[in-house]
């Protein structure tokens, strides 16, 4: 399996960072058979939801993993998570600096960059790009950002109102936010966020050539991208069927699945023509919306806490994930800045038990809706069922993954009545992004959900302050506080367990699936077939 923390968080915060991309040529598929300088043949990806338009337009970024997966397709950014470095690869930038006081970052764009319609990138371009973004942690970066000036035709300097130490972990990593990835601003202005959701134009190393809305994606390789294309033609398209998605690959109508459920596992590890892929990804954990509100059940902290008692997480590691995830105690992955880690949670239902009687609920009581992230439907099954023991009784609610995503962003009036959500990520840089986005009063996926005010003054101060010992201090006294009160309850880590079939060139599953940030199987560039 693909380690947990395996690589050291090398931050480049509070001194001068000065990056080059050459020696992300050297190495390129390294040991890896059928290496050709010119594209050969044609990749299916099988993706496992449907797929969201807003998902091709880095101006609207989410916040949460499931663009990164079409962006690093289409798309480029100035730096990005890559391989083994966690946000600082230089992509379209062929170096930056981020000054010693963190009040500044330039970057000098790698010279001949093109978009897919011939046009060259452009420091107005990456410029327009910022001050344009309107997605996830966009209202942070204005509010920090002084001023953004194009230097000269190659260099462009971002001048902040305070020290910025979190500025370049949020404009590299992908799963994240789309801020530091450019799009050329006169075609975007010409045709409009619809016309672009429709016609994207990127500067990555696939141009789109046709799209289904929601259902499938054709690729060709962009001759005139910086690294070498190892694929001429890729499809991305949408099975949110997981027998189907297996018997794609079976038969050889897929290269590439995301997300074997438990039940299938057995049967890709046992044809010996395909690869599982159980990437040790994001953290799941429920959440329980308007928690502060006195009406709420949940809002006496035995309720959550008898919650849970009551979820076995090793069976449901063993039956979702093959016992292949982790069963670790904090809903922030323990790879990025000041993941905490923590002790695995208690399974004792007779604690449980005795703790909802104590709070007024000996028989339980009733929820609404038990909603999983799409589409891990059995996932929210098991908790449903588990919850039964100790006399909650709830229904499971199922959706597709883009609607589920934009009612977080809706907040508490898309979840009227009791609600658990049954929540996942996979989050890259540092903590502050899960916080940030997850449990924020006005994050960007928790709206009005929690608006704990104690915690987000902490946060305030963490984001406000240039000591790292006591930003440190901080994001650690922020998640003891969550996890002492209960305020999520972690599950576990899961593994994301995906499949390759036997065209990929791979000497091992890492070959394919190889960037420690993300569980999908990007740089998409690196990909060959045999």
């Amino acid at each position: 399996m693909q380690p947990d923390d395996g690589h050291s968080n090398r931050m480049a915060l509070g001194r001068r960072s000065v990056l080059t991309g050459a020696a992300s040529l050297a190495g390129l598929a390294a040991g890896v058979p059928g290496v050709s300088a010119a594209p050969q043949g044609k990749l299916t990806l099988a993706w496992h939801t449907n797929i969201a338009a807003r998902w091709l337009d880095p101006q609207q970024h989410d916040g949460t993993a499931s663009p990164d997966n079409f962006l690093m397709a289409l798309h480029d950014g100035l730096i990005k998570n890559f391989r083994d470095q966690l946000y600082d690869h230089a992509a379209l930038a062929e170096r930056f600096e981020f000054a010693e006081d963190a009040r500044s970052a330039t970057f000098w764009l790698r010279p001949g960059t093109k978009f897919h319609d011939g046009s060259p990138v452009t420091p107005a371009d990456v410029k327009w790009s910022y001050e344009h973004y309107r997605g996830a942690w966009g209202e942070v970066l204005r509010e920090q950002t002084k001023a953004v000036e194009v230097v000269d035709d190659k260099t462009v300097r971002f001048q902040f109102k305070d020290p910025f130490l979190d500025f370049p972990i949020l404009l590299g990593t992908a799963n994240v936010c789309g801020a530091g990835w450019v799009v050329p601003a006169k075609y975007h202005q010409q045709v409009g966020s619809a016309g672009f959701l429709q016609k994207p134009i990127g500067a990555g190393p696939y141009r789109l050539v046709s799209q289904e809305p929601g259902v499938k994606l054709e690729f060709e390789a962009f001759a005139d991208y910086y690294r070498p294309v190892g694929i001429k033609q890729l499809t991305m398209v949408s099975i949110p069927e997981a027998a189907t998605r297996v018997a794609m690959l079976e038969r050889g109508e897929a290269d590439i699945i995301y997300f074997v459920p438990g039940e299938l596992i057995d049967r890709v590890k046992n044809n010996p023509k395909l690869r599982l892929a159980p990437v040790v990804s994001g953290n799941w954990w429920l959440e329980f919306p308007g928690f502060q509100n006195p009406s709420s059940p949940f809002h006496d902290k035995r309720v959550r806490q008898a919650i849970s008692l009551a979820v076995d997480r090793d069976a449901i590691n063993n039956a979702e994930c093959g016992g292949m995830g982790v069963v670790d105690g904090n809903w922030i992955n323990n790879d990025v800045e000041y993941g905490m880690e923590w002790p695995k949670w208690p399974h004792d239902i007779a604690k449980a038990r005795q703790l909802m009687a104590e709070a007024g609920f000996p028989n339980g009581f009733s929820v609404d809706w038990v909603t999983p992230t799409p589409n891990y439907y059995s996932r929210g099954e098991r908790i449903v069922s588990q919850l039964q023991a100790i006399g909650i009784k709830s229904k499971l609610q199922v959706m597709e993954r883009g609607v589920f995503l934009k009612r977080l962003q809706g907040g508490l009036k898309e979840w009227p009545g009791v609600q658990i959500l049954f929540s996942a990520t996979r989050i890259g840089g540092t903590w502050s992004n899960w916080y940030d986005s997850h449990f924020k009063c006005g994050g960007f996926n928790a709206k009005d959900f929690f608006c704990v005010k104690a915690l987000d003054d902490m946060f305030e101060k963490y984001l406000a302050s240039y000591d790292r010992n006591e930003r440190k201090q901080l994001a650690e006294q922020i998640q003891r506080t969550m996890l002492e009160e209960y305020y999520f309850v972690p599950v576990f880590r899961h593994a994301f367990v995906n499949a390759i079939g036997p065209r990929v060139a791979a000497n091992n599953w890492r070959d394919v699936f190889p960037t420690i940030t993300t569980g999908y199987c990007y740089p998409w560039e690196d990909i060959r077939l045999v």
